[in-house]
């Protein structure tokens, strides 16, 4: 649904059905900065009352507004339809705006640890030649592809939980997490505060050596700074690890472990639910032309020396069992567009 200036008003208003108000909820998550305004269209005669403590702080808002700005947030979150909690792809892993190798060192302490010789400086110069270093960092889907170039069996996450961190650690795993690094010295509940008012901003990637549920520790490192070990309250890690959707690289020498991302949150309309067997078709006819042209042919069998496959039939053909596996891909690849923030819509006839 597209969300307009008409539409924030009348949601201002009160005057919106429950699915646009439900859009809207999800909007105002998405894009924090909108709040203030759609707080001044829900009383336009609003006076902002200055006390000494305001006139201080020319930036501060009144206490009043915070108040009714503190109601609209927790209407939004107690809204009774669960919201998209969008993977933040394209954020970067930049600990600050001087030093963007945060990624880069966490690699080279992988790779080093796992016994591949090389230096960050090594890893920055191919992270640059091959576009994956930017001047404001590495994005997230990015992070761990200079590992995999040596051999590392690389695996990135999303919504991970500390079970599995600790599950990798025992397995001798390098795990990698990205956080945004300003929480670490915030209260978790003051982090919180920040994140609603100002959206998630995952900007830091760093090591996990430990975690101590018992003890409420974990242990991180910060590959290039002496490589010091330091402890924080597990909270407060777990609230900074949030914003980026909980994401781990998690390398090793020895074993891969599947981990799609989790689309149950994801509910495709009827119009596209409607579109499955067109993609369904559409992925089973360009891996058929694929595998001609690689000169395998129809067979009752499957045959990898003779190349023969009963699989290489027109869509119709195929069994329920084909049929289903491909309708799986193609609805999960476009659940996982939204899931990325994206939207599929139709154009105008």
């Amino acid at each position: 649904m597209e969300i307009t200036n008409q539409l924030l008003a009348a949601y201002a208003e009160g005057n919106v059905s429950n699915e646009e108000r439900n859009a809207v909820r999800q909007y105002l998550t998405e894009h924090p900065d909108q709040l203030e305004t759609v707080m001044m269209m829900m009383d336009e005669d609003f006076e902002l009352e200055e006390d000494d403590e305001d006139l201080e702080n020319e930036n501060a808002l009144p206490h009043s507004f915070n108040d009714e700005l503190d109601t609209l947030l927790n209407e939004i979150d107690n809204h009774d339809t669960p919201l998209i909690n969008i993977l933040p792809l394209r954020s970067k892993a930049a600990q600050n705006n001087e030093d963007n190798l945060c990624a880069i060192r966490c690699e080279g302490y992988a790779l080093r640890t796992l016994g591949v010789d090389i230096t960050d400086d090594e890893l920055t110069m191919m992270a640059e030649k091959r576009g994956l270093l930017n001047d404001d960092g590495t994005a997230l889907y990015n992070i761990g592809q200079l590992s995999s170039q040596y051999g590392l069996y690389v695996s990135r996450k999303y919504n991970c939980t500390v079970s599995d961190i600790e599950r990798s650690l025992n397995h001798g795993d390098v795990v990698m997490a990205v956080i945004d690094n300003t929480e670490l010295s915030l209260d978790p509940q003051e982090a919180e505060r920040i994140d609603r008012l100002y959206g998630e901003l995952p900007n830091h990637a760093l090591i996990i050596k430990s975690i101590d549920i018992d003890r409420n520790i974990v242990t991180l490192l910060n590959p290039g700074e002496n490589d010091e070990l330091n402890d924080y309250p597990l909270d407060v890690f777990l609230e900074a690890w949030d914003d980026s959707a909980n994401y781990l690289i998690i390398s090793n020498r020895n074993h891969y472990k599947p981990h799609p991302v989790n689309l149950e949150d994801i509910h495709l309309d009827d119009n596209i639910m409607q579109l499955q067997d067109v993609f369904a078709e559409n992925i089973h006819e360009v891996w058929a032309k694929e595998r001609k042209e690689e000169g395998w042919m129809y067979g009752l069998v499957f045959n990898a020396h003779e190349k023969t496959d009963p699989n290489l039939l027109p869509f119709d053909l195929l069994t329920q069992q084909e049929k289903e596996h491909c309708r799986i891909l193609a609805l999960e690849s476009i659940k996982l567009l939204e899931k990325l923030g994206w939207q599929l819509t139709k154009k105008s006839e």
